[in-house]
């Protein structure tokens, strides 16, 4: 006798591709709402797809006293981390909300599944009609796209490419296949049997490739995790189980089970750090122990300050036997990320607070809190932002209570921005090591916040020069191009008449490039003459020239830095006006300020540039301190500020090493008066001709023909 559910899914088709045809509407939702039993396999699960099928689960769970079994991976949102937590944890309150909200009849509404997918994901998972369970892998990542629906005795399966989730089932280009063993013949019937069979294997833990826990174990192993690092492993889920069963929350691991040995850091082998144009790390690192332990390295742009500190925090582990707490406070987001692969290339998986809320950061902090709270080799890696530290009560009062037997290990990334009083406030004096990093420690024009600094971290101990890298064959050698503009009439008298208000306001010094310390009127007039000068009408036409001489199709791998203050006179914004010249000239491109590197699609816009999909980034400040695109061989300085340290990290930026590199290219552009004969004139060249002068002094064609050295000759006496 035909059963209902052979009936239902007598007419379906056994292939569909999605977006084009109807897979929920035509196979999911009639085949649930026939079925006793509904199994579901998935690499990648929202609940947002409860909606989608709601008519046919509601049917389900109304006809039938059937459980629905999801078997996924830990890469589920937070959001549905919450729902499944509050269902498994808390599930007479979840309950009880769908009694008040949900419920009609004593089963869950379409309405309820479709408007209301978190708290009846909770619910399901309370009332024991959704039973989850996550699939952990020893390497790789749990990918299975799979439907079993039963009703009785018989099977079918849906499987393909699309996930559980609302995209995979209605949006993505999918593919999935529908298997009626009582129709589609013996191939069919062999395919759905050994799905399910493969399905009781994982789901009662007989896969040798796969650990299928439990609900609530699942949860403890991916909370805390960043949400940007890759899903917990076995092996992972183990240690943190370890880890519990250390602070008395369960029992001893089962029998034959064992956790990897102590996690350390470990140099890898393929590096030279004592020998060869790397030599200098071991010199830093030497110095750096050699000091007790304090000191900054101001280390070139290029010239390994990221793995010479992991060098030395090896050496601090190795020379303490118990647990070590390494913290890493970078600048920016970006500089995580890059930090982060450091890290993970010295053997260790680092913590990453930044993108959890609250509640999770503290989860974090506690499971750092349970490795570190035994006698044992032990090393965890914190890597968080200067304005993480600086606000998170949390992550201080972390450091603050580390257990005496804790050896507590700094550094201080782009030390220089720890000199603020912001961070100064709050040092964190429980640090056994403080290293510092940077390529220009002092802090310009700021002599007690240097004081600070020093004080806090030490004073610098070894020094590897720009200069000394480019020798050393760290750095690329690099070609200085000076291209002179000229102020307009009303661009020099803005800029004389700002220079007047300056001086009745008793501000009579040349312009040191501060941006406090002053009086916050001298501070904004500082601000609106330097963009004078930054934004000069005359450097948009040369640009264009330049580039089209060039020409269009031949601009690669090239940086465009841009004035990052407000306007200085009516008129668009000087990044504006280059984008404008790119998109004429045809020329692929992608702004790159503090807006795109806010998004997580930020390193998708640096890996596009590396690979040659956009030939020019055009930015602003964010490209400053420590990014790494080594392909860079190319930058024009459009505006170039008064701050010494920005000029060396906006050159470093196109020095670095890459395959078939061999010298890079740096555009300036020299702002010259248009006339000589004033103060306020001269005053533009003095500050201008600073920069071009430090520049000039590392390149190779400095006394060139036309090189940077005449043109410096030629604006020098009219100083």
């Amino acid at each position: 006798m035909t059963s209902e559910f052979e009936v239902t899914l007598a007419d379906v088709e056994s292939l569909y591709d999605i977006p084009e045809d109807d897979l929920i509407g035509e196979v999911l939702i009639p085949a649930m709402a026939v079925a006793d039993h509904v199994r579901v396999g998935a690499g990648f699960f929202s609940s947002q797809c409860l909606a989608q099928i709601a008519p046919g689960l509601a049917s389900f769970l109304k006809r039938s006293q059937g459980t629905i079994e999801l078997l996924i991976s830990p890469s589920i949102s937070d959001a549905d981390r919450d729902a499944l937590a509050r269902g498994a944890l808390a599930p007479q309150a979840a309950i009880q909300v769908a009694v008040d909200r949900l419920l009609e009849e004593a089963s869950l509404s379409q309405h309820a599944l479709v408007h209301h997918t978190l708290d009846c994901l909770a619910y399901l998972v309370a009332s024991n009609r959704l039973v989850v369970r996550f699939a952990l892998m020893k390497q790789g990542m749990y990918h299975k796209k799979l439907w079993l629906l039963r009703s009785g005795s018989t099977w079918a399966a849906v499987h393909g490419s699309g996930n559980a989730t609302a995209r995979g089932l209605l949006v993505n280009g999918e593919q999935m296949s529908v298997d009626r063993p009582w129709t589609d013949g013996s191939a069919s019937q062999a395919r759905v049997t050994k799905l399910a069979a493969r399905w009781d294997s994982q789901w009662a833990n007989t896969s040798p490739h796969v650990l299928c826990v439990e609900l609530k174990d699942g949860l403890r192993a991916i909370d805390g995790r960043n949400t940007g690092a890759a899903p917990p492993s076995i092996e992972d889920f183990w240690r943190s189980w370890h880890a519990d069963h250390t602070r008395g929350l369960e029992p001893p691991l089962p029998p034959g089970i064992d956790v990897a040995g102590p996690r350390r850091l470990t140099i890898p082998e393929k590096i030279d750090w004592r020998t060869g144009k790397f030599g200098h790390q071991g010199r830093a690192v030497a110095a750096f122990l050699g000091n007790g332990s304090r000191g900054i390295l101001a280390i070139a742009t290029g010239g390994g300050k990221t793995q010479t500190a992991l060098i030395a925090a090896v050496h601090e582990q190795d020379r303490h036997r118990g647990p070590v707490l390494v913290v890493i406070i970078v600048p920016s987001t970006p500089l995580l990320r890059q930090w982060a692969e450091a890290v993970r290339g010295f053997g260790v998986e680092p913590f990453q607070p930044i993108a959890m809320t609250g509640p999770r950061r503290r989860g974090l902090l506690e499971e750092v809190r349970a490795g570190l709270s035994g006698r044992d080799p032990f090393t965890a890696v914190i890597l968080c932002t200067q304005k993480l530290f600086t606000e998170d009560e949390d992550m201080r009062s972390f450091i603050a209570e580390l257990p005496d037997g804790v050896h507590a290990v700094l550094v201080g990334d782009e030390v220089h921005n720890l000199g603020s009083a912001g961070f100064m406030a709050k040092a964190p004096h429980r640090f056994n090591a403080r290293l510092g990093l940077s390529a220009t420690p002092t802090r310009q024009y700021d002599v007690e916040g240097t004081e600070a600094l020093f004080e806090f971290f030490g004073a610098p101990v070894f020094e590897f020069t720009l200069r000394d890298a480019i020798n050393a064959g760290c750095l690329t050698p690099y070609n200085y191009y000076v291209h002179e503009v000229v102020l307009t009439e009303r661009e020099m008298a803005e800029y004389e008449d700002l220079t007047r208000q300056l001086q009745r306001k008793g501000f009579i010094a040349a312009d040191d490039g501060k941006d406090f310390g002053h009086d916050a009127h001298v501070e904004h007039l500082l601000r609106k003459r330097r963009a004078v000068l930054e934004q000069a009408q005359a450097k948009i036409p040369t640009l264009e020239h330049l580039l089209e001489t060039g020409g269009p199709e031949n601009v690669a791998r090239t940086l465009m830095y841009t004035s990052a203050k407000p306007v200085a006179l009516p008129g668009p914004s000087q990044i504006h006006l280059v984008n404008g010249v790119l998109r004429r000239l045809g020329i692929r491109f992608h702004q790159y300020t503090n807006t795109e590197t806010s998004s997580s699609s930020a390193a998708q816009y640096l890996e596009r540039f590396g690979k040659g999909d956009y030939q020019v980034l055009a930015a602003m400040k964010v490209l400053d301190e420590g990014v790494d695109i080594p392909q860079t061989d190319t930058a024009y300085l459009l505006a170039s500020s008064t701050v010494r340290r920005e000029w060396i990290q906006r050159r470093g930026r196109i020095l670095r090493q890459s395959p078939g590199k061999k010298i890079a290219e740096l555009h300036d552009f020299l702002v010259v008066p248009p006339r000589t004969d004033t103060a306020a004139a001269r005053s533009v060249l003095k500050g201008e001709l600073a920069r071009v002068r430090e520049f000039a002094d590392t390149a190779e064609n400095e006394y060139d023909h036309d090189g940077p050295r005449e043109i410096i000759a030629k604006y020098e006496t009219a100083l």
